[in-house]
């Protein structure tokens, strides 16, 4: 910000306040993802379980994602068989998690993505860039990125707090990769009663 008061051409000072309007909204999305890796791995926080309608949270979160998918020219496939599936979770948690699945997508997927429900089970696929560049064995650890050299901005936390809170309401989520098509599922336990 210093370097674009004290620039007189108009154009550089466009160029710095650009750079530092980036670097700011990167910062602001490492500290969230930051936060919201503490939050998930906190074992004193205490996770709201209820009866959750699954649909009505992917809705909300496909719906808060539909400027950055308009932006690309993607339409996600979304196949639904049953959309009265009700799970022991955490609404915000839940919602955590579909959020992080498709921005993961949407930020490193090279098509729109294909979200399909059955059963206990929601599967994120979509066709990735490199699939060579990915290790499916370290895509839920922190910090992990497949590429840490590419441009693109990212912590390598999003699906690290996908894990934990999966894990936190006792769901399972494990990726899988055919070809160039990675698929992420997110399978909800059979005995919800277990977990109250």
């Amino acid at each position: 910000m210093a370097l674009a008061a004290d620039e007189a051409d108009g154009e550089r000072r466009a160029h710095y306040l650009g750079a530092a309007s980036t670097r700011l909204d990167d910062m602001e999305g490492l500290l969230d993802a930051l936060f919201a890796y503490a939050r998930a791995t906190d074992p004193t926080a205490a996770l709201d379980l209820r009866p959750t309608a699954v649909m009505p949270v992917l809705a909300a979160v496909l719906t808060g994602q539909f400027p950055a998918f308009e932006e690309r020219g993607w339409e996600p496939e979304v196949r639904i068989a049953d959309e009265s599936l009700t799970v022991e979770a955490d609404e915000e948690a839940l919602a955590r998690i579909f959020e992080n699945l498709i921005s993961n997508a949407l930020r490193y997927g090279a098509a729109a993505p294909a979200i399909t429900q059955k059963g206990r089970a929601i599967t994120f696929a979509n066709v990735v860039e490199d699939p060579a560049a990915l290790d499916i064995d370290r895509l839920f650890e922190r910090f992990y990125r497949a590429d840490a050299a590419r441009a693109r901005s990212g912590a390598g936390l999003g699906l690290a707090v996908v894990a934990s809170l999966a894990a936190a309401q006792g769901m399972e989520v494990a990726a899988a990769l055919e070809g160039d098509e990675l698929a992420i599922t997110l399978t909800f336990p059979a005995d919800d009663a277990a977990l109250a």
